[in-house]
């Protein structure tokens, strides 16, 4: 929801919205970030996203 709100300053309105979802897919592929081998970008399930240094 803070992530949401900071980008796009709006309020996340649905937990059915995927649009979160697909920008960290699409952020994860151009940095080659596979799921096999998640280098860059981290999902904390309950919390959100976290990035590795």
């Amino acid at each position: 929801e803070q992530l949401f709100h900071e980008i796009w300053g709006d309020e996340y309105f649905s937990k059915s919205n995927n649009t979160i979802t697909v920008h960290i897919r699409h952020l994860r592929e151009k940095m080659n970030d596979t799921v096999d081998n998640l280098k860059y970008i981290k999902t904390v399930w309950g919390i959100g996203y976290k990035i590795e240094k």
